[in-house]
């Protein structure tokens, strides 16, 4: 019994701290939050920002010379 009862007052004490912790938690990273400048034709470059995140940039790029960058026009407000 004794057992049970500290159980459930664990239980109670904890539940809301995984809860606040959940909230705070971030979502999912934006598709467009990374992005890499691609060589088209000679000097000019397609700007392509399609990565959630950076890893997945510097895996996409078509060159070792393409680079990754954030977003500059990613306005979280718009999510």
């Amino acid at each position: 019994m004794r057992k049970l009862l500290l159980a459930a007052t664990a239980l109670f004490l904890v539940a809301p701290v995984i809860s606040e912790a959940q909230q705070r938690a971030p979502q999912n990273p934006p598709s467009d939050l990374w992005c890499r400048d691609q060589p088209i034709t000679g000097s000019s470059t397609a700007t392509i920002c399609m990565a959630y995140t950076f890893q997945q940039c510097m895996a996409s790029r078509a060159s070792q010379t393409e680079r990754c960058y954030m977003n500059p026009r990613y306005d979280p407000r718009f999510r």
